[in-house]
């Protein structure tokens, strides 16, 4: 499935107040629905620790519908990345799915790891979600003017 970030449609859900999953600190947390040609694709949760741009954004991508528990043609799909500020500002998909992967334990999803993504199709699809909850959720307004220009 060839996505362009352009053509994905970001449909915000929830926002609310929560705690850091890694430090324990208040945290922002924003969720959605992704939408491709009328088709839902993926969820998204984004947490992030307002006012403080040194902490990554933990973006995690649901892929396919899960309203129907779709994802992979093997069952659900997970992929996490984290988004930096400052001069090398940008997303970096993560390995770590440990806590995820208990909290997800009912639908057992396939985590994508960085080596089933990175330099493949499949990570296409999911820098393609990235950006598009990057640049078209406007709760993220925060996040992105972590970038230094």
């Amino acid at each position: 499935m060839a996505l362009r970030w352009q053509e994905i449609v970001v449909i915000p859900e929830v926002e609310e107040s929560v705690l850091c999953d890694c430090c324990g600190q208040p945290a922002r947390s924003a969720e959605g629905r992704l939408v491709h040609r009328e088709e839902p694709v993926g969820r998204f949760s984004v947490r992030w620790r307002p006012g403080v741009p040194e902490h990554p954004a933990r973006h995690t991508l649901f892929l396919g519908d899960w309203t129907r528990k779709g994802g992979m043609d093997d069952g659900p799909a997970v992929a996490v990345a984290e988004y930096r500020g400052g001069e090398n500002h940008g997303f970096v998909l993560r390995d770590d799915a440990g806590v995820l992967l208990k909290a997800l334990k009912p639908w057992r999803p396939h985590y994508i790891r960085r080596g089933e993504a990175i330099g493949q199709p499949l990570g296409d699809v999911i820098f393609a979600m990235l950006d598009a909850i990057h640049v078209k959720d406007p709760r993220l307004q925060e996040i992105r003017g972590w970038a230094v220009a």
